[in-house]
């Protein structure tokens, strides 16, 4: 109920009831101030579904949070450092190198924890070691996607170095790829991994087989900003926790596939089966977004494996500050 809404109905009893001085003070106290946060995001898609509850029943606007997503293509890490972003959501390499190299910027919740990508190929391609001499569309030449089709290579005899990589950040750059036939396999993940199943595309493996329990997406912040909003961020991953727990309850499964289609204009079939394929069969939405140890073992495996970290590892506190959803827990 606005407060406009909210002085209407009662002003009439509190000036009976209390008399002039408290209804004076009613009538002045503040609304709820909104504080912005800018979030760069690489697209609008499932993986932002959390954020996108909590924007439709309004519980960023209880918490004081105003979201403003800005679609950013793979520099997010870059202008979460320039300051011009206040959160971005990626993949967790993009925010851990950027700290490494000490830009003002950590991980500060991880929601997506494995790999939701399969590898889809042109007909004629039928197994992973089929994949020698061909071009393959992967995110970045040290993107998430590298550490999850590594393995999946490893497991037919392959290297990387026997495929061709191309890059494109966001999967439906890469699935336009694969279907305009310019390039031979393309790793994707929900919507575009339902658009190509319905094209008939064939699926060489999903890579969670071969990178079992490796992370997948992240929230990073500038930490200077965070640092001056800290209930703000706090608050943020108090509804993220909150919206998890509502997105797993299968009575809201009909609604959660409606917020999806609404918030993020997605197509309504596609999100049925990013429903179904995302929190009923994979259970990928982490329920506290926290980054225990054995995660971070995980994480930091993964950046060696594309030269990023070397041993001994940095602590997992150089990338990760973990006290927002701590503190959210409580």
């Amino acid at each position: 109920m606005s407060r406009l809404r909210w002085l209407q109905i009662p002003c009439l009893c509190l000036g009976l009831c209390f008399g002039p001085a408290t209804l004076f003070a009613a009538m002045s106290a503040p609304a709820q101030a909104q504080t912005k946060i800018t979030a760069g995001l690489v697209a609008h898609g499932p993986p932002q579904w959390p954020q996108y509850i909590a924007d439709e029943f309004g519980w960023h606007k209880e918490a004081g949070i105003e979201m403003d997503y800005i679609t950013v293509g793979g520099g997010g890490a870059q202008q979460l450092a320039g300051g011009s972003l206040n959160v971005a959501h990626s993949g967790y390499p993009d925010f851990a190198r950027a700290a490494m190299q000490g830009a003002d910027e950590k991980i500060i919740l991880s929601d997506i924890t494995a790999s939701p990508y399969g590898v889809f190929v042109k007909p004629g391609i039928k197994q992973i070691a089929d994949l020698k001499g061909k071009i393959v569309s992967i995110g970045g030449p040290n993107d998430i996607t590298l550490i999850y089709i590594k393995p999946f290579l490893a497991s037919a005899g392959l290297k990387t170095t026997d495929v061709d990589f191309v890059y494109a950040k966001a999967a439906g750059d890469r699935f336009s790829a694969l279907l305009a036939g310019a390039v031979d396999a393309s790793i994707l993940n929900p919507p575009t991994y339902s658009k190509a199943t319905a094209k008939g595309l064939t699926n060489l493996g999903d890579t969670a087989t071969f990178a079992p329990n490796i992370p997948f997406t992240v929230w990073g912040a500038n930490m200077t900003w965070a640092a001056k909003n800290r209930d703000l961020m706090t608050a943020f991953a108090r509804t993220y926790r909150r919206a998890v727990k509502w997105l797993y309850d299968p009575a809201n499964k009909a609604k959660a596939i409606d917020i999806l289609v609404r918030h993020a204009k997605q197509d309504p079939q596609d999100s049925a089966e990013a429903y179904d394929f995302l929190v009923t069969k994979l259970k990928l939405f982490s329920l506290d977004g926290d980054v225990p140890d054995a995660t971070y073992d995980k994480m930091a495996d993964g950046l060696a494996d594309i030269g990023i970290a070397k041993k001994p590892y940095p602590p997992k506190s150089a990338i990760f500050d973990g006290s927002f959803v701590q503190a959210a827990a409580k």
